[in-house]
């Protein structure tokens, strides 16, 4: 029963709750605050107005406020319990854990894929290296042949890309590596993008 509780919120500050901690579902940090309010007396004051906002993020900011939203909610510690829950009570924390899934599936089914719009990120063995100049990375290794020479050499039948009359631009014909030989005047390339 506790593994399911803890898909409920706490009731003071809305953090991930711990169990029921005198007689109210809380995190552990509000059943802290709540004990060591109870152990001694205290006197706290609010700086602003009596309605602060009592949350993950400003719960340690008014203890005042805080200690108020707890009695408010019904911690006492006189709900200090050992043993088991009523019925009643487990039907209704069990309720309630029904309805924080049905919550939380409802936002992952409405929520976009972000793999979608996001770039892919290199892993750690994917790296990138540059070769006279043009960056590739080390999952494309195996595309690449070094010849004897020193240079590389793309094999066609390792890319992943398509490359067809309809994407081909005028700049396609034009290699700006070094120390390769540009593409022949009578290159069928450029006569078929011409003539397109």
């Amino acid at each position: 029963m506790t593994a399911q509780i803890e898909i409920i919120p706490c009731k003071v500050c809305g953090d991930k709750s711990s169990g029921v901690h005198y007689g109210v579902i809380t995190c552990e940090g509000c059943k802290g605050f709540f004990r060591r309010s109870q152990s001694s007396v205290v006197n706290y004051q609010c700086p602003r107005n009596k309605n602060c906002v009592v949350d993950r993020v400003n719960r340690n900011r008014c203890q005042y406020c805080r200690l108020q939203k707890c009695l408010r909610l019904g911690m006492s510690r006189d709900a200090v319990k050992f043993g088991r829950m009523s019925k009643k009570q487990r039907e209704k924390v069990e309720d309630e854990v029904r309805f924080h899934r049905a919550q939380l599936r409802a936002q992952s089914d409405s929520a976009p894929d972000s793999s979608v719009f996001d770039p892919p990120s290199q892993s750690t063995g994917d790296q990138l290296h540059y070769n006279n100049g043009y960056p590739y990375s080390s999952s494309d290794v195996g595309a690449y042949t070094p010849y004897y020479t020193g240079q590389t050499q793309v094999q066609p039948n390792s890319m992943g890309y398509d490359i067809s009359a309809d994407y081909v631009d005028s700049t396609t014909a034009y290699d700006p590596r070094p120390g390769l030989d540009p593409l022949s005047d009578n290159s069928t390339l450029m006569t078929s993008m011409v003539t397109a």
